[in-house]
């Protein structure tokens, strides 16, 4: 059950704004080994993005990006899609840079782009004036979770419940008819995660118990959230396992026969190629790094033995990139130990 309690307290901690680290290299390794690279970040919502008129009114937050597109009916009115809040929390993005004044007229001119001469275009700034209302008052909301809420022990349970239904009867409030398609999967899902960590800290189950109760929740969720979230936690079963393998310093042909009855044989071959390409990199840095010191040893500091260093950095590395990563790995000591 620790598993699950674990999971189910970083959902929590997740929604409640605490940050996530991942380990990046073993994070790398399962992204490859799901298909690809991706990532939720609405800054890379590339298919679907509007062309912009021109990089240089962007804020600098947002340099180099696209809006993600806003959805019509088809009849040239703002469609009820959850786009619509992706389209403004991109806007937000740039809030740091632009200030609140700023934002509004960002958006307006981000929607004109999109919208401008329809029924739509007025219907957006009409909604986003209602989300930056439901955004102003959730900041003036307690938050639910005090200090460390990556520990259990210190998660009330009933608190959560109500932040939850606060923040949903805000939403219902400044948002109307807009609350179910901005937010009502977040919500449920949210809601979801709050009972199963009540089921795993409730002291008079049993194991099996909990985890009878856990099976029986899940199976409440729509089929396709159930699929999603078995893809979830196979995803970070394979993480585990990779970190656990890279921990072990296994070879690229184990973490081949290892992970392919998990990942199947095209994902787990890409692991390991990943993971040889990563031994190459660390052994041919270690080779570098000796010179490198030989020079430290030799030389006094100062530019000249800056330049130096540089120089064989510049002889070693020769692929596009290499040169920099071996820069950086130089300022963290043990980087590739």
């Amino acid at each position: 059950m620790a598993v699950a309690t674990t999971a189910a307290v970083a959902a929590v901690v997740a929604w409640t704004g605490a940050s996530r680290v991942e380990h990046d290299n073993g994070a790398a390794l399962a992204r490859v080994a799901a298909g690809g690279e991706r990532t939720a970040a609405v800054l890379e919502r590339a298919p679907e993005a509007q062309p912009q008129a021109g990089p240089d009114r962007l804020p600098a937050a947002l340099a180099g990006t696209n809006a993600p597109r806003l959805p019509t009916d088809g009849r040239g009115h703002l469609a009820r899609d959850p786009q619509v809040r992706l389209f403004f929390d991109y806007c937000v993005s740039a809030q740091t840079d632009l200030g609140e004044t700023g934002l509004d007229g960002f958006v307006a001119r981000e929607i004109a782009a999109q919208l401008d001469g329809t029924a739509a275009q007025a219907e957006a700034l009409a909604v986003w004036q209602r989300y930056q209302a439901y955004r102003s008052a959730l900041a003036q909301l307690p938050e639910p979770v005090a200090g460390g809420a990556a520990n259990a022990a210190q998660i009330d349970i009933d608190a959560l419940r109500n932040t939850l239904a606060q923040r949903s009867a805000l939403a219902s409030r400044e948002l109307g008819e807009w609350s179910e398609p901005f937010f009502g999967a977040q919500f449920a899902s949210q809601r979801h995660e709050v009972e199963r960590l009540a089921i795993s800290l409730d002291t008079h189950l049993t194991g099996a118990e909990k985890e009878a109760r856990l099976v029986a929740l899940d199976q409440q969720l729509p089929a396709a959230e159930r699929k999603l979230r078995e893809q979830a936690e196979a995803q970070g079963a394979a993480l585990a396992q990779i970190s656990a393998l890279q921990d072990a310093h296994a070879t690229p042909d184990r973490m081949r026969s290892d992970l392919t009855p998990v990942l199947g044989a095209e994902a787990a071959a890409r692991v390991a190629q990943m993971q040889q390409d990563d031994d190459a990199w660390r052994a041919k840095y270690a080779a570098y790094a000796s010179q490198r010191a030989q020079i430290e040893a030799a030389q006094t500091a100062g530019a000249a033995r800056d330049a130096s260093i540089a120089q064989l950095r510049e002889r070693i590395f020769t692929e596009p990139g290499e040169a920099l990563r071996a820069a950086s790995f130089d300022r963290q000591p043990g980087s590739v130990d």
